[in-house]
């Protein structure tokens, strides 16, 4: 007997079949969302311990690094972004590798100053380093879990 001979005879089971199918993807994206969230979850823990709880602060506006690479700008795909506009749209790249934050120019017309100095490459971040773009003025500072 085929299956085509099974949906003749009994009309209710094609229905049925149907149902099964439905409830079992539902099953498996319900599994899919929950491992995801676990993921996420792990990753954001260990994000938050690689990185170091480091995050800028700008007029009393705090910006937490939360990825691996930051773009500074006027432009509203910035990940910070200022208006002013001698900030340039993108103006200044921050990256995350071998357990240490860099800032580089992104080759902004008015440069990227830290600790009073005009960078040319790029430079390693401390705690309490002051970075200068346009008129703006980010402290990196490091805080408890963002």
């Amino acid at each position: 007997m085929d299956i085509q001979e099974i949906f003749r005879q009994y009309p209710y089971f094609r229905e049925a079949a149907t149902a099964f199918v439905v409830i079992f993807v539902n099953i498996c994206a319900l599994v899919i969302l929950i491992a995801a969230g676990r993921e996420r979850r792990r990753g954001d823990r260990r994000w938050a311990k690689e990185s170091k709880g480091y995050m800028l602060v700008c007029q009393g506006q705090t910006y937490p690094l939360s990825a691996a690479e930051i773009l500074i700008g006027r432009h509203p795909s910035a990940d910070i972004c200022f208006p002013e506009t001698e900030i340039s749209r993108f103006h200044a790249l921050l990256t995350f590798s071998n357990g240490r934050w860099q800032i580089e120019d992104a080759g902004a017309h008015n440069g990227v100053i830290v600790n009073g100095r005009r960078i040319s490459g790029p430079c390693t971040l401390h705690r309490n380093d002051a970075i200068t773009i346009g008129k703006r003025r980010l402290v990196v500072v490091k805080g408890e879990r963002m």
